[in-house]
């Protein structure tokens, strides 16, 4: 063999050996030795301690195949408890590319039985951001699958503690992948239990995108179902259709941090929308109790007095379902369904001897909250009376209640009112001006229109001023004065001398038969003073008889 061929052999022979040599390197190395160092660079990183305490397998390629066991990071400092992530094995491909140009892609992983603590303190400080400045890696990933996941979230500000089992499901070929979840914890305090899908985690690039659930929760008596978006960065900013069903709106205060009053049982629909300090609940629609109700609601807690903005509107409205928003207690619900509080109340008008309502007004909620609410109803319903287009404009701001105006149609005429009640005092005040214009008197009192005549339409101004903390009190304690005047109509003439006492033409009518005289008018002018009633003038003019009358009424 010539020398230049003996050259090339000696050659061919160290080259393949150092290439055997090489391969079982790969093939048998250690790399567990790499521990140590991945877990102190990625630790560096994080600004956390990282630890890797299982195994760590590799498998190369051009996308390497890995494998780590028991793998762990470190919380922040001023947590209590040491870990915020626990993975039993994970299972990951990397593009080598990406670990020595930009951020590292990771195409898959796979995480087998992690569990994650995801908190804030009371400052406000989240412990997923890493680092002194709060910084998160940059690092894309592609799909993520999850096998028998938790997650726990804690806010001592909400009162939160929530832990929430994960589980994926591949894409299938009418549905794309997603991650199912099911847990229970309190939030504001309350119990509740919650279950739901969202997308596969592959849809979610970075921790401040959106990304999209469907949630059913159950708290007690109150469902609630959600379809839209949260942010993982911030998990009270949320947005989508919000459906609510439950026997009492007060009951959703554990949610909404709003003193809601009682309200018969509802189910609500519409868009919501929270962010920071605000909320919004935007074309909703639904019922409370037997009224129909839709509109928009807003809600800003950045102050420390919540704000309220509502604008709202119903076709078939019954007074006793949102009487708690002005204050009244809870009564006979127009539902066949009373909440605990309703019984009690139900209960205490029972065995109360009082004409007069003597149930205590809870003013104090009118402290808590300013509000600016516009409603229109269409068809009110008010014990009797037959109310039509009420429209008004509440504000509530520092403990004062103001209606300017309430205005509303009745019995073919017409009211509007300003009103105010001052809750400020431990003895509320409220205060009033009511205009009534060419209303018909026999569709307010049926029963006065007689089938020997008819009623005719009346009108008037009063203002009052009265103190209390309930209707008998408030009627107790009005002062004030009035006028009325009525025209038109018809009356049974015997009624009518009856009035005066006149027996002689009272007698000559039974024996002839009744008739009916024309009521020229009716003008009545009154003070009220210390609850006591008393007319300045009362005349009723007709075809007939001229009617004076006095008197009183005593509210007391």
């Amino acid at each position: 063999m010539n020398p230049a061929k003996r050259t090339a052999l000696r050659a061919a022979i160290v080259l393949g050996t150092m290439g055997v040599l090489i391969i079982a390197v790969i093939l048998f190395f250690p790399w567990n030795l790499l521990r140590g160092p991945i877990a102190t660079y990625f630790g560096h990183q994080l600004g956390r301690p990282v630890a890797i305490a299982g195994d760590l397998n590799v498998k190369l390629g051009w996308t390497p195949r890995i494998q780590v066991n028991d793998v762990s990071i470190g919380n922040a400092t001023w947590s209590d408890e040491p870990q915020m992530v626990h993975v039993q094995r994970m299972n990951l491909r990397i593009e080598l590319v990406s670990l020595f140009a930009g951020p590292p892609v990771v195409p898959a992983v796979e995480l087998v039985e992690p569990q994650v603590l995801l908190e804030k303190n009371k400052d406000g400080a989240a412990n997923w951001l890493f680092g002194d400045d709060g910084y998160a890696p940059d690092v894309r990933v592609g799909t993520v699958d999850i096998d028998r996941g938790i997650v726990r979230y804690r806010n001592p500000t909400l009162r939160a503690d929530v832990s929430v089992k994960l589980q994926s499901s591949p894409a299938a070929a009418d549905a794309p992948a997603s991650l199912r979840f099911s847990g229970d914890g309190t939030f504001r305090g309350e119990a509740f239990r919650i279950d739901g899908q969202g997308l596969g985690l592959s849809a979610l690039r970075k921790v401040d995108d959106p990304y999209e659930l469907t949630l059913h929760a159950r708290a007690g008596a109150t469902d609630v179902r959600f379809a839209g978006t949260v942010v993982p960065s911030e998990v009270e900013h949320v947005k989508g259709e919000l459906r609510l069903q439950g026997k009492d709106l007060s009951q959703l205060y554990p949610i909404v941090p709003l003193p809601i009053p009682w309200t018969p049982p509802y189910k609500l629909s519409g868009e919501l929308a929270h962010r920071e300090k605000h909320w919004s609940y935007r074309q909703f629609k639904g019922t409370v109790g037997d009224s129909d109700l839709a509109g928009d609601f807003q809600v800003d807690l950045s102050q420390p007095r919540p704000s309220v903005t509502a604008d709202l509107a119903s076709r078939r409205f019954n007074y006793k379902d949102l009487g708690g928003f002005v204050g009244l207690p809870p009564g006979e619900p127009t539902t066949g369904v009373k909440t605990g509080e309703q019984q009690r109340a139900t209960a205490r008008r029972a065995v109360s001897a009082r004409a007069l309502p003597d149930e205590p007004f809870k003013f104090e909620r009118f402290r808590i909250a300013d509000a600016d609410i516009k409603f229109r109803g269409t068809s009110v319903t008010w014990t009797d009376a037959p109310i039509d287009n009420l429209s008004t404009h509440l504000f509530l701001k520092d403990g004062v209640l103001r209606f300017e105006p309430l205005d509303f149609g009745i019995g073919g005429g017409h009211v509007v009112a300003k009103l105010s009640l001052d809750a400020n005092r431990e003895i509320a005040r409220t205060q009033g001006d009511i205009e009534v214009r060419n209303v018909e008197l026999k569709q307010i009192f049926p029963k006065l229109a007689s089938p020997q005549g008819t009623a005719g339409r009346f009108g008037g101004r009063a203002s009052f001023k009265t103190q209390g903390n309930t209707v008998a009190a408030m009627f107790a304690s009005t002062n004030g004065e009035g006028a009325m005047i009525m025209h038109g109509g018809e009356a049974s003439t015997l009624t009518l001398v009856m009035t005066n006492l006149d027996l002689a033409r009272a007698a000559a009518l039974l024996l002839q038969g009744d008739n009916t005289s024309e009521i020229r008018c009716a003008v009545a002018s009154f003070r009220v003073a210390n609850g006591e009633m008393v007319p300045d003038l009362m005349v009723i003019d007709t075809t007939a008889v001229t009617i004076n009358g006095d008197g009183s009424i005593n509210f007391r």
